[in-house]
């Protein structure tokens, strides 16, 4: 009995068997000849130990159609989850998909003018930060630093400055929320006894 071969595996049609194996197969064997020579003997006994494992399992496993062939089956897991993603990106792009009948679907135009809005507030924090920012601080001063990089921020990147200034403010207003007032202590109408 002949050694096994890539070819003579597809000719018998077993590619269906494990198509992801088989084209393990193919891929290691198209990498084969642009190796060292020592690195090839190692890589061909390999890939022929794998073909005749594969061409073993291939005989004893029913070959599987391709999914094509197969009519009236149910939809693979893959082709279900391309389906789920790709309504997924419908719903995200047009948001009245995804929402249910009893919320109303916000419109486009109060979307796009929340984006603007959310620009043109975080412009006018960072350009309030600028005129507040000291005038002869030294090269390590930290308010100075963090100016800086809010202009870095504001040039390269002005979507991921909006985001940054939103997050800034959310993390300022927990802090204020959290913070207790301090409470004067209590005075009795008496006044303070001394101890002599």
């Amino acid at each position: 009995m002949s050694e096994p071969t890539l070819e003579s595996l597809r000719a018998a049609g077993a590619q269906h068997c494990d198509p992801v194996r088989f084209r393990y197969l193919e891929v290691l064997a198209a990498r084969l000849p642009g190796q060292p020579p020592a690195v090839q003997q190692v890589l061909a006994a390999r890939l022929q130990a794998a073909v005749e494992d594969y061409a073993r399992r291939a005989q004893s496993t029913p070959a599987r159609q391709p999914p094509q062939a197969l009519p009236g089956a149910s939809p693979s897991p893959l082709a279900l989850l391309n389906h789920a993603l790709q309504a997924r990106a419908q719903a995200d792009a047009d948001p009245a998909l995804g929402e249910d009948a009893d919320t109303p679907a916000e419109l486009p135009s109060v979307r796009r003018f929340g984006e603007v809005w959310a620009k043109i507030a975080a412009e006018q924090q960072v350009d309030r930060a600028f005129t507040r920012g000291p005038e002869n601080a030294g090269p390590l001063n930290p308010h100075r630093l963090m100016l800086r990089s809010l202009a870095l921020m504001r040039t390269l990147s002005p979507d991921y400055l909006r985001h940054f200034v939103a997050q800034v403010d959310s993390l300022l207003w927990l802090e204020q929320a959290s913070a207790r007032p301090v409470r004067a202590p209590a005075r009795s109408g008496r006044g303070a006894r001394t101890k002599s």
